[in-house]
Formats: structure tokens, C-alpha cells, sequence
């Protein structure tokens, strides 16, 4: 149905919620009068996205958000007036033209939520003054003053009693969930113990599942898990929580109690219950908490016990949620271990539960330990609208080529975290995804170099963790040329990132040496725009520093400098300039000169497109040198085993990424030793780098630990454990290819050689690595290495 324009415009102006149409491209609005009324603006008015944002206050592609597509909802201040927002990015050809807004004034749905609180309220003390009474004379004749009664009398009696009861429980409940909609539970917050308090609710309720043949048990990863909070109130979510679990649970069954907190994470804590039972569907999870839901798994009564427990816990500035598989049906809470507790918002609904990066977002959750995975869970559950948790490296990279999650934080300490690391650089699948690594600052250097985006050290509050996620997953895995901007004038920087954004690079920039060693680890420059005159490590010392780094490898370096004399720019050269700009200098200019000496690079080097490395005439003229200037070195030539194999069964992409990770796991090697080795790429699957005699055997035998550790990833888990996959060979036989693996062949240099000569023994070398299984480094005829490719991974040298 096609519905013309009048017509359209009409109903969005009939609108009782507020409409906008913000065009990010020409700035214009369209907006309906509602939304005139909401935000204060007259009728004659003419608005723009500027007139939002600088006389209103309210610019709609701010609250968008980290670049998401999807809706935001988000309560939002503008004035002394509180505004619940659905803002939706609008996009074109992928690039983003603008956003609708929809907005609804907050304080009347107060106005009428609290007279809702006033009247259940009322109605709870009207309903209270006859259940007392009623229950009273129930309790006499129960108790025998009446005069004596027969068994049947009794029984009858004592279910109306509990009858009684049970609606009082009903009352009690419909009085806090009109608190919650009004946002006028209160909590009393004082030092609590976690574990002491759930092993009292648990006290409380062993005759209760005893009666069903029921166990509780209780565990717990510390004594005294201690946080600021109101007692009353979470042995209320505790107890919902027990009883759900005690009606559900198989008769005969044990019901797992789990507090959580430290030493996992000093600044959360948590508590699961799980039972036996019947899986709850996926698409009910959320509805559970939802007041007066119906369930398929049948949340007995009116269902108010879980919503109410939602509210008490985002009261405390925590999350609560259910996970539920064939096995078992989990619910879990997780609260921050802070000094003060946050004042729930006034809401009609649930409490507001802004996903930063929109409806639909996914992030994952990396971690060996069970528990820690949940506390890291319940806080990116403010990031992501689905959170996913992996415990081992295979759950991880099934789920991230699963669900293509924006972020992954991933516990650096877990078994082989290096590896997955690294997959999730390189991996055609995972490699836009960001990272986030969880472990102690000093990994930093080494994970930022393996591929993680960011590190994080425990503990860390929530907001600054959120913060930190954010970050992360805005920087984004780029495709556009990066360019590192270091000085120490913070206008010289703003002025160059400007400038080259607008020329479609990606900038990130540092205002010292030291700094911009970290940037360029974190965001892997294509090129360095460097200062000549900072504090501390000038411009030169700087430049050692940075091409020191592996991260930075042959990216050009071109020096700014407010001095032109030739001897400063003789220096910059001899440091490894690429290019030299006096200040000041016009914009244009250094575009183009960017623009060149990145164009130069490529073009000097015959760099690979697949590896960045040096290619074929680069290698030759560098091993010519070599011969001619008769350096003791040693030719490494490298090949990978079944990588046809490997293409024809999971496609070009992947085997694409496995060439460019076997480029960074030599890279990585040569950095370990030294980092002033050789690297470059022939073709395919063929590399060659260059060593010193006594780097050599190290060198070589730690790449094939590496590649033996990390490539086999790249299989799926069945055919990783039957060690083959099954394609046609080049004769188009079916036959049965064994996991990839690397063949080396090192000849030690001499005056006699040449390059064509050097070529054939290297060949010699290959043929006989390559009919030894596994990994194999032979040096002059002479095995060295071989590894059998069935054995355990090792924890040694990764990348």
C-alpha cells in the first residue's frame, strides 16, 4: 500500500507523541506539534538540527550512538522536563543520512502512574482491614477456643487459612509493583553480607523443599561478600527466587545455590539458583518478567514475584536474568560492590534498560570461570541487547561466527586466550569485531599486539568498564588508512586529524613518545605524523622507539618540525623519515605528501596486499645485499602444508586470513628475537626471512609452535578432533588432508651463493620438511624440528 504524502504528514501531525525527521545531511527537521509542545518550541519557528542543538539543547544523532543502526531508547533531560526518546538511525547505501525521534513527556505517565500507586495502595489497606479479620477468626477456630470440630472440618479450615494467607502475599505484591511503576520503592541500604544473608533465606526454605524431596545447596567463592544494600529487600528477590526453583525442580533433585564475588572481581558480586527441569524457550526469557506474564513453563500465581525482583535489583544498580538450557534453568543477579545505592527511576514499565549499542546488538563474554563470565555478563548488559558466554576457545569462535557480536572481552588468563586473540584479528568472520581484554597491565603490550583492541585489569567499577567497552567498540577494526598524529600541541593535532579525516583517513593521535608506543600497539598505524621538539623523548629518540615496535613495522615516518635547517632534516632522515614538513604548512600539502609516501611504500617495496610485507624484488635485492656485503645470515624460506586443501573446503577468505597470520606470527618471532630481522612475502603461501646464525634455531622452531597453536583454529571443532578434512585433490580425487601445517627450510649464508642458488637449496629443504608430518624446520639438510600435528597445543610462544 502506498500511502500519499499529505496523508503521511497528516497523521504524523495528529501525533499525540512527539515526531522528528533530523537530515544530518542538509540539517532540516521535520516535526509535528506535539513535539513543538514537548520541547517548548512556538509554532513559527523554523527548526534545524543546529537550532536543536544550540538553543534546545537536544541534538537526535547524539543519542544514537556508537554508530548502531538500531533503535535507542533512552530517558533524556531537556529543561527541568524528563523525556522518554526511541531514536532510529536512518542509513543509505550503508552511510548514515539522519535519524527519527519519537518522544513521549515522561511526567504526565508519573503523574498517572502515581495516582495508580495512590489507589493500589488504598485499596491494599481496604483489602488488609478483612484479611486480618478474616484470618484471625480462622486462627481461633484452628486453634479450638470455637469448640472442638471433626478431621474434615479441619482440613477445610486450614485451606482457607492458607488461602488467606496466600492473598495476603497477592496484596502485598500488587502494593510493590505499584511502587516499582512509581518509582517510589525504597530501599535502606546498610552493610550486607551476601553469603550470610542467602544462607539465611536458605534456611528458610529447606522444609519447603524437603517436603518435595527437594535439597538446597549452597556454595559460595568467599566468606563475607560484603556490599552497601537493603537486606530486607534482596532476601525478597532471594526467596522469589527459591520458590520458583522449589516448585519447578524434579522431585528428588538438588537445587544449586551459587554467591559470587570476590576474588573473581573485587567490584561486583552475584548470585545464581538453578534447577532441574523443563527448558524455558529463548523468546520467554524476558517475558518472565514481565507482571501478570503467562509463561509456557507456567510462573505459578500472578507472576509478580519476578518482576518485582528486577526492580529491587536495577534499584541497587544491578541486573537480573534467566539462562535455561536441556540441562538446567539458571536465574541469576549481579550487583555492584559500591559505596552508595542508585534511586530507581520512575517509570510506568520496567525500568529503562538503555542497550548502548541499540536492539539486536550482541556482545560475548570470553571466560574459563563460570562465575566471573556471569558478574562481566551483568555489566554488558547495559552495552549489548543479547550478551552470549563462552568458557573454552572452541565455544568462543563457534559463537562469534555465530552471532557476530560487536565485542568480545575476553579473560586473558583463560588457556590458549593468546590464540583466540589472534583468530579473532585475522578470522574473515571476527575480524571487525572489537576486543577487550581482561588481565593484568603488564600483558598490555604483548595483547595489544596479538590483536586485542583495548586491556582492562581487574577490578574496575562498572561505568568505567561500560566506558571502557564503548571506547572500544567505537575505535572499531578500520579499513581505511590509519595515520598516528604525535605532538605535543594539542591544536597541531586537532588541526591534522581535521585535515586528513575529511581526506578520508582514520586518525588517532598521542602527545608524547611513550604514548603514542601504546596508540601505535593499539591502532597499528599505516603512518606516523611525528613532532620534532617534544618534552621528554624528543621527535628522534622517538622514532627509534616506534620502529622498534612491531606494531609499527615499515609504516613511513614523516617528521613536523618548526625548524627547516638542513642539518634537522639530515637528522630526521638518518632516524628513518620518510618525509619532512616545516611548520607551518598548508593543509593540501599534507595530504598529498601523505598520500605519496604511502604510495611510495607500496610501490618500493612490491608489498603484498594480502600481509603489507616486502614482496618478491624487495626480498631479492635485500638477500643480494646481503651475499655482496657477505653478512653472516641465515635464509629462512617458508611454506604452508594443505593450504589448497584448506581453501577448496572453507573458501578463499579464510585461507586468506590464515596467509596473513602466518605474516604476523613471523613478524612476532622476529620482534622476540630482536626485531631487525627481514620479513617478506614471495607469493601465496611462501615467505622468506632473514636471521643471524644465532637467532636461527630459535627463531624458526617458535614460529612452528605458534602456527601449531593458532592455525589450528581455523578448522571447526569435528574436524580439528578427527585431524583431516575430505576435498578433491588437484586431480579431482577424493582424499583426505591433514590439518595445515608449516615446513621451513633455512640455508646458512655463504660467499658462493647467489640468489638463484640460494632458491634451489631452499627447495631441497622444503621437499624434505614436507615429507616429515607435522611442523618441520630443517636447517642445511639437518632436521631440527618436527612436530607431530596430533599433540596438545602448547602454551608457549603465540601470536
Amino acid at each position: 500500500m502506498t500511502i500519499e504524502p499529505e496523508r503521511l504528514y497528516a497523521a504524523i501531525e495528529a501525533m499525540d507523541d512527539g515526531f522528528l525527521f533530523a537530515d544530518s545531511r542538509t540539517g532540516e527537521v521535520v516535526i509535528n506539534a506535539a513535539a513543538r509542545r514537548i520541547l517548548g518550541i512556538e509554532p513559527d519557528v523554523e527548526v534545524t538540527t543546529r537550532y536543536l542543538k544550540e538553543v534546545v539543547g537536544f541534538y537526535p544523532f547524539e543519542l544514537a550512538g556508537s554508530g548502531s543502526v538500531q533503535p535507542v531508547r533512552e530517558e533524556i533531560r531537556i529543561g527541568d522536563r524528563t523525556l522518554h526518546s526511541v531514536v532510529t538511525p536512518l542509513t543509505e547505501q550503508g552511510q548514515p543520512i539522519g535519524a527519527t525521534v519519537v518522544l513521549r513527556d515522561i511526567e504526565g505517565i508519573r503523574d498517572s502512574s502515581s495516582r495508580r500507586a495512590d489507589f493500589a495502595r488504598l485499596m491494599s489497606h481496604e483489602l488488609r482491614t478483612p484479611l486480618t479479620s478474616i484470618a484471625g477468626a480462622l486462627d481461633i477456630v484452628l486453634s479450638g477456643y470455637a469448640g472442638p470440630f471433626s478431621e474434615r472440618q479441619h482440613r477445610y479450615v486450614e485451606m482457607a487459612r492458607q488461602a488467606a494467607t496466600r492473598l495476603n502475599q497477592i496484596v502485598d505484591q500488587l502494593l510493590d509493583l505499584a511502587r516499582a511503576q512509581a518509582g517510589t520503592i525504597s530501599l535502606t541500604a546498610s552493610p550486607v553480607y551476601l553469603d550470610r544473608l542467602t544462607a539465611d533465606v536458605i534456611d528458610r526454605y529447606r522444609d519447603s523443599a524437603a517436603a518435595r524431596s527437594i535439597s538446597l545447596s549452597m556454595t559460595s567463592s568467599a566468606t563475607n561478600i560484603s556490599l552497601l544494600g537493603d537486606a530486607e529487600r534482596l532476601s525478597q528477590v532471594l526467596g522469589n527466587l527459591l520458590v520458583n526453583a522449589i516448585r519447578f525442580a524434579p522431585s528428588g533433585s538438588v537445587i544449586d545455590i551459587e554467591v559470587f564475588g570476590p576474588p573473581l572481581m573485587g567490584d561486583a558480586v552475584g548470585v545464581s539458583v538453578a534447577n532441574l527441569g523443563n527448558p524455558i524457550p529463548p523468546d520467554e526469557h524476558e517475558r518472565l518478567f514481565e507482571p501478570f506474564s503467562a509463561s509456557g513453563r507456567r510462573i505459578g500465581g500472578t507472576a509478580l514475584g519476578l518482576s518485582i525482583s528486577r526492580t529491587i535489583i536495577e534499584a541497587h544498580g544491578g541486573r537480573i536474568w534467566v539462562e535455561s538450557d536441556p540441562r538446567c534453568t539458571k536465574f541469576v543477579f549481579t550487583l555492584p560492590a559500591q559505596d552508595q545505592v542508585a534511586a530507581p527511576a520512575p517509570s510506568t514499565e520496567a525500568p529503562p534498560r538503555r542497550r548502548a549499542l541499540g536492539e539486536g546488538s550482541v556482545v560475548m563474554v570470553v571466560d574459563d570461570d563460570a562465575r566471573r563470565a556471569l558478574l562481566l555478563k551483568g555489566m554488558l548488559m547495559s552495552v549489548g541487547d543479547k550478551v552470549v558466554v563462552a568458557t573454552d576457545v572452541d565455544a568462543a569462535m563457534a559463537l562469534a561466527r555465530q552471532e557476530r557480536p560487536a565485542l568480545a572481552v575476553v579473560a586473558a588468563a583463560m588457556p590458549h586466550a593468546r590464540a583466540l586473540l589472534s583468530i579473532f584479528n585475522h578470522d574473515p568472520d571476527t575480524q571487525k569485531m572489537a576486543v577487550l581484554a581482561i588481565g593484568s597491565s603488564s600483558l598490555r603490550t604483548e595483547l595489544l599486539d596479538i590483536g586485542a583492541d583495548d586491556l582492562l585489569e581487574l577490578p574496575v567499577p562498572p561505568a568505567q568498564f561500560r566506558d571502557a567497552c564503548l571506547r572500544v567498540i567505537e575505535s572499531g577494526r578500520r579499513e581505511k588508512p590509519c595515520v598516528l598524529v604525535v605532538d605535543d600541541d594539542a591544536s597541531i593535532r586537532a588541526i591534522c586529524r581535521e585535515v586528513l579525516e575529511v581526506s578520508g583517513y582514520q586518525v588517532c593521535d598521542s602527545a608524547s613518545a611513550n604514548a603514542a608506543l601504546s596508540e601505535a600497539q593499539r591502532s597499528r598505524p599505516n603512518l606516523v605524523l611525528l613532532d620534532v621538539m617534544m618534552p621528554g623523548a624528543d621527535g628522534y629518540r622517538a622514532a627509534e622507539m616506534l620502529r622498534g615496535s612491531p606494531a609499527i613495522g615499515m609504516a613511513p615516518i614523516i617528521f613536523l618540525s618548526a625548524r627547516g635547517d638542513t642539518a634537522d632534516k639530515v637528522r630526521a632522515f638518518r632516524a628513518g623519515a620518510e618525509d619532512y614538513i616545516v611548520k607551518p604548512f598548508d593543509s593540501a600539502e599534507l595530504v598529498a605528501r601523505v598520500g605519496k609516501a604511502l604510495d611510495r611504500q607500496a610501490r618500493e617495496l612490491g608489498a603484498s596486499p594480502t600481509t603489507g610485507l616486502p614482496g618478491v624484488d624487495a626480498i631479492q635485492g635485500e638477500i643480494e645485499r646481503r651475499i655482496e656485503q657477505r653478512e653472516a645470515a641465515v635464509i629462512c624460506y617458508l611454506d604452508l602444508d594443505n593450504l589448497k586443501a584448506f581453501n577448496d573446503y572453507y573458501g578463499y577468505a579464510k585461507a586468506n586470513a590464515v596467509i596473513r597470520q602466518t605474516g604476523d606470527v613471523i613478524r612476532a618471532a622476529v620482534a622476540r628475537e630482536g626485531g631487525a630481522d627481514f620479513v617478506g612475502h614471495i607469493a601465496g603461501d611462501d615467505f622468506v626471512f632473514i636471521t643471524t646464525p644465532d637467532r636461527a634455531d630459535s627463531m624458526c622452531c617458535g614460529i612452528c609452535r605458534s602456527f601449531d597453536e593458532v592455525i589450528p583454529l581455523y578448522y571447526d571443532r569435528v574436524d580439528r578432533a578427527r585431524g583431516h578434512i575430505e576435498t578433491k585433490d588437484r586431480f579431482g580425487v577424493m582424499r583426505r588432508f591433514p590439518i595445515m601445517t608449516v615446513s621451513i627450510a633455512a640455508i646458512s649464508l655463504s660467499p658462493a651463493h647467489s640468489y638463484a642458488g640460494l632458491a634451489e637449496l631452499a627447495a631441497d629443504g622444503k621437499r624434505i620438511a614436507k615429507s616429515i608430518m607435522g611442523s618441520t624446520y630443517v636447517r642445511d639438510g639437518a632436521t631440527i624440528h618436527a612436530r607431530n600435528p596430533t599433540a596438545e597445543p602448547l602454551a608457549g610462544d603465540l601470536t
